[in-house]
């Protein structure tokens, strides 16, 4: 059974969900080169985690214009004697030198053109429990988006410690299911002092249940139909998550047709859900 959080951290677990899904590559652009994080299978056909670096270069590249220069602490590419990359990684701890390996990569882009990438492969060791979503290159800590996950903080560790403090929402109750503990119905008290030393009755002159407070002379009509906290958060929670499903099917729709007329929308104009 799937784990479901309760209603207040939803988006928090769907957005771990997403981060952490190993059908899906953390793809990352820069200016000479984009990466990706994932897995994909090796040359003896194991699934392993791993980085695809893709440097863009010159069509005319063979294999014999590049020299790669690959270290666990530092990669260096040279293609025709220029140098496209020296960078320093940001951790050398998880990287397999001997598993990885780069190759050439032709692909047809948009109007036919004719574009060449470097595909390297950069194996993740197996005894490392790191997944590599922050930073790859030491130079790329200074410009991760804010609110991004530190790489080093994103271990199996922590991914574990993440869902086991997952907590998930009390069961569902019918109408007339409560529990004694709950004070409204165990801990009465007086609406003119705040007092809990109450009386809840009806005398002999009295039409209904009445709350009697032992410390003023205040008496008021006791509720004894009155909601029980666990179905009145229950309802709220009905309630928001209605409201969220509705704005998400707005938001999707919109987009949708922002498609079809190839005309942008500015989501933040959009009228609130009632």
């Amino acid at each position: 059974m799937a784990i479901r959080p309760e209603f207040e951290h939803e988006d928090a677990w769907e957005q771990f969900l997403e981060r952490t899904d190993p059908t899906k590559r953390t793809k990352k652009e820069f200016e000479k080169y984009s990466w990706s994080f994932g897995r994909d299978e090796d040359d003896d056909g194991f699934t392993r985690d791993c980085v695809i670096l893709e440097i863009r270069i010159n069509s005319e590249t063979e294999p014999r214009h590049v020299s790669a220069k690959l270290t666990p602490k530092h990669l260096s590419l040279k293609v025709h004697g220029e140098q496209l990359l020296d960078e320093d990684f940001a951790d050398d701890k998880w990287l397999s030198v001997d598993d990885s390996y780069w190759e050439l990569e032709t692909r047809t882009g948009k109007g036919g053109m004719r574009l060449k990438n470097i595909r390297y492969m950069l194996y993740v060791r197996s005894d490392c429990p790191k997944y590599i979503t922050g930073a790859l290159f030491a130079q790329e800590q200074n410009i991760v988006d804010p609110g991004q996950d530190d790489s080093d903080d994103d271990t199996a560790d922590t991914r574990i410690h993440a869902i086991a403090n997952v907590k998930e929402p009390e069961p569902r109750r019918d109408a007339d299911v409560y529990f004694s503990e709950e004070e409204e119905f165990s801990e009465p008290e007086c609406e003119g002092c705040g007092s809990k030393s109450v009386n809840v009755m009806k005398k002999k002159e009295d039409c209904e249940f009445k709350i009697y407070c032992n410390d003023c002379p205040y008496v008021s009509k006791a509720d004894v139909f009155k909601e029980a906290p666990s179905i009145r958060r229950q309802r709220e929670v009905d309630e928001a998550r209605a409201k969220k499903k509705k704005e998400k099917e707005l938001k999707a729709r919109l987009e949708k047709l922002a498609i079809q007329d190839e005309e942008p929308v500015d989501l933040t104009t959009l009228e609130e859900v009632d």
